[in-house]
């Protein structure tokens, strides 16, 4: 189920803060704050400005503040009070604004000069009911997992998961109707900062297709087409035209688990390639290597190859997992330890620049003359058995 979109913005500014604004020039932003119930102590704005982080603290004085610094365009930004856990995350924008707070509360903040902080506002107050009714969902379910693992009674166990199964379905169509508000939004603000923000996720998910993504990136205000989000989106686009059915593979050439060269190349004319963009702290990666491995025993002989494409951070972690779920049998290949930077560009990493590989699971299925004849964007049930069919008409026929 989907997580509240503050927690993607705040990977954004993280990759944001990997990519360099040299070539526009930085503009000036005052924040003039009060503080509610709170006439001292100190305050912490935290933000990127090109690629440097920020960290900024000023005295609050009679129950007031004051932040200046420089940013190239909106930014994601948060807010707390020095030592306590209150915390808001808002934009700044070029220009002057005035924020109140009050204490033990900065998430109720009132905050005006800035209009891409206005159109989240009001983004956010549409999307609320329906991410309550999936954390209550997700709260239902966590209870019902437990359940099962505690119950002796098979006969129960399976009500109890015939009840995920309908609590999944019901969660599926509530992330659908956040969707939708985003999509609205997206489509009915060309102007709107934040559009071009919501734009890369939703065209990055693939919540939105690609023909659909070009379409109103096409549409969108000049000045967005200038952003660090807009150069985002016309490299994902790249990535996913470079990743449709029918196209020839992109080459690559990586080293794996066991430091082995390896290329898309050495299977041409041989075998099919099964590329699974994977990471280890991604449980419905985990929960399918059961079907993986199905696949692998059932069609390798056969001349189907499994290249797993981690994207851990955490070496460690990665090969722990390769060895917990027995899977060296097949090729590995790690991309993303600098993440969310992303991989050294001195090492010229193919699969990182060349492919798209936001969402995991995601599967991705060549010939043997290295063309794609299947992407598979999801662990669904639906999916694996599309994936199963198309390897059986191969394999079986």
């Amino acid at each position: 189920m989907k997580t509240s979109y503050s927690t993607f913005l705040t990977i954004l500014i993280l990759i944001s803060s990997c990519t360099s604004q040299a070539d526009k020039n930085s503009k000036k932003f005052v924040i003039q704050g009060k503080t509610i119930g709170q006439d001292s102590g100190n305050i912490v704005l935290s933000y990127f400005s090109d690629t440097t982080y920020v960290r900024d603290t000023v005295d609050i004085k009679n129950g007031k503040f004051v932040f200046s610094g420089e940013i190239f365009e909106p930014t994601r930004a948060t807010l707390f009070g020095g030592n306590n856990l209150s915390s808001v995350m808002v934009f700044l924008e070029p220009g002057k604004m005035k924020i109140n707070l009050t204490k033990d509360k900065y998430d109720e903040c009132k905050m005006t000069g800035s209009k891409t902080q206005n159109d989240f506002e009001l983004l956010t107050k549409l999307e609320k009911p329906f991410y309550d009714k999936i954390s209550i969902l997700r709260d239902q379910e966590n209870k019902i997992n437990d359940s099962i693992k505690n119950s002796k009674n098979d006969s129960i166990k399976v009500l109890l998961e015939k009840k995920t199964e309908e609590i999944d379905k019901i969660g599926s169509k509530t992330n659908k109707q956040i969707d939708s508000i985003q999509i609205k939004f997206v489509m009915e603000n060309p102007k709107s900062y934040l559009t071009i923000v919501y734009l890369y996720a939703l065209g990055g998910n693939e919540v939105m297709s690609l023909d659909s993504t070009k379409s109103i990136f096409n549409r969108l205000d000049n000045s967005l087409k200038k952003s660090i989000f807009a150069k985002y989106i016309i490299e994902d686009i790249r990535k996913k035209d470079n990743m449709r059915i029918g196209n020839q593979a992109p080459e690559f050439k990586a080293s794996d688990l066991n430091q082995q060269t390896i290329t898309l190349s050495q299977f041409k004319g041989k075998s099919e390639v099964l590329i699974d963009f994977w990471a280890s702290w991604c449980v419905p990666c985990r929960e399918s290597i059961p079907h993986l491995k199905t696949i692998y025993n059932k069609y390798h002989s056969k001349g189907l190859e499994v290249i797993a494409v981690s994207i851990d951070e955490d070496k460690k972690a990665w090969i722990e997992a390769v060895k917990h779920d027995s899977t060296g049998m097949w090729y590995h290949i790690p991309i993303a330890e600098k993440w969310p930077c992303g991989p050294n560009k001195l090492t010229k990493n193919d699969i990182e620049q060349n492919y798209s590989y936001k969402g995991v699971p995601n599967v991705l299925l060549i010939d043997k003359n290295g063309k794609i004849i299947g992407r598979f964007l999801s662990a669904s049930k639906a999916n694996k058995e599309s994936l199963d069919r198309l390897l059986s008409q191969i394999y079986d026929n």
